[in-house]
């Protein structure tokens, strides 16, 4: 299962051009950026989940964190290192499954996910729920969107209910914030997100 989803995710990767898939911003995530700016994530040690081209990561390393910022398409992981390289900036950038998230236990401050949960299957969810507490630290915050039961049915990831997220979350996190919205990039699904603390 790992190996077909990484086949799966390193075709896209390797014959799409970076500007051309539909979850790429651009840039940093809008929330990510004002959660950061207000203070409400504080700098520290990151982990970018499913980090794709790096946008996400490089605005972390911008601000002062130390990131490791993992994703299962050895071409995204190099398309991400290329883009801090670009800008003058180090990272950690390696191929990873959010299943079996090569970090060390509670090494982490701060977990960003723009995405990449709601594209695992139902029972790969508690795995990755597990492994993310597993390697944040208890206080520790993770940032989650993923698509909304908002957005209409169709391809694409799942679109999840209020419910699915908090029956997956609260046994290991504390929900701190929960909104409404849209992802950026070409076709900007409605989203959920959510701002967490490790119990």
């Amino acid at each position: 299962m790992l190996e077909a989803d990484a086949l799966a995710w390193e075709e896209r990767y390797s014959t799409t051009r970076p500007e051309k898939l539909p979850w790429n911003a651009g840039g940093p995530d809008p929330d990510l950026s004002r959660l950061v700016r207000n203070g409400r994530i504080r700098p520290g040690q990151a982990l970018d989940l499913g980090a794709g081209p790096g946008h996400d990561a490089v605005f972390l390393i911008q601000q002062g964190f130390n990131v490791i910022a993992i994703d299962i398409s050895p071409t995204a992981v190099k398309l991400a290192r290329e883009n801090a390289s670009a800008a003058g900036l180090f990272g950690f950038f390696q191929q990873g499954d959010i299943r079996k998230i090569p970090v060390e236990d509670g090494f982490v401050d701060f977990v960003n996910d723009r995405g990449c949960f709601h594209v695992l299957a139902p029972l790969d969810r508690p795995l990755a729920v597990s492994e993310i507490g597993r390697v944040l630290r208890r206080g520790g915050i993770f940032l989650l969107r993923v698509f909304s039961d908002q957005e209409p049915p169709g391809d694409g990831p799942h679109r999840f209910t209020r419910k699915e997220l908090d029956d997956a979350f609260q046994g290991k996190f504390r929900i701190l914030e929960f909104w409404e919205g849209r992802f950026e990039g070409s076709a900007k699904p409605r989203s959920y997100s959510m701002l967490m603390e490790k119990k």
